[in-house]
């Protein structure tokens, strides 16, 4: 899916308690509906990017090192950041979840509004099916 939001570029220094966060996606696992990306899920105190300050919970990942990460494994993704030496070159997208979440909100409340409109149906088609059903064995009494 694409976004409208402005991509930044941020280095990180692994450091002895790593890149310190947590991510979710992938082409094969996505963590958002429609979107296969690789998003980040937790920040570790201790780690290089929460004390950088500049990576946040729900950043798009977009690129490590020069190589584009939008369409790739969970898996995959996690193997690119082990391998990524020392010093992490990273493009990204900031408040992406947010902003997708946000853009679902009216599909979701459509689909709600469509299944209720459903089961409006289907129960005026059950009233009205046994309403002849009686009416029929009235008839059949008489």
């Amino acid at each position: 899916m694409s976004l409208n939001l402005p991509v930044s570029e941020l280095t990180l220094e692994r450091g002895d308690s790593g890149l310190g966060f947590n991510i979710r996606g992938g082409i094969d696992i996505p963590h958002v509906p429609g979107d296969s990306g690789i998003f980040v899920t937790r920040l570790k105190e201790d780690g290089a990017a929460f004390k950088d300050g500049r990576l946040k919970e729900g950043d798009k990942i977009l690129e490590v090192n020069g190589k584009n990460i939008e369409r790739v494994t969970h898996n995959e993704a996690v193997q690119i950041f082990i391998t990524a030496g020392n010093t992490v070159r990273m493009k990204v997208q900031h408040g992406a979840y947010a902003e997708l979440m946000k853009n679902m909100q009216p599909k979701q409340a459509d689909d709600n509004k469509n299944v209720k409109l459903i089961v409006l149906a289907l129960s005026i088609l059950a009233v009205a099916g046994l309403g002849a059903f009686i009416l029929h064995r009235q008839q059949a009494e008489a």
